[in-house]
């Protein structure tokens, strides 16, 4: 028995396999709100920046239509794993 109670002891169930693989699918799937968002807001940026006609900086013209590229794949990416169509690294 200790002392002092810290944050971050083990639950009644422990750190079994199955209980750790819970927490890490509640985590996936609480991301799903958060990296929709993202994408929206990079398709906004993207469809500003594209429609910006008036000399803007190049760099940060392809910086933001590279940021929405990457965050729809990063999207894509999710939902893919999300079904099952993509495991691990890939």
């Amino acid at each position: 028995m200790s002392v002092v109670e810290f944050p971050g002891n083990p639950p009644p169930e422990g750190y079994s396999e199955q209980y750790i693989a819970k927490l890490h699918s509640e985590a996936f799937r609480n991301l799903e709100s958060s990296i929709c968002g993202c994408v929206k807001m990079g398709s906004i940026a993207a469809q500003l920046m594209s429609d910006a006609d008036d000399g803007e900086d190049s760099n940060l013209l392809f910086a933001v239509l590279h940021l929405q590229r990457m965050l729809d794949s990063l999207r894509q990416e999710y939902y893919a794993r999300w079904h099952g169509e993509k495991r691990g690294d890939q």
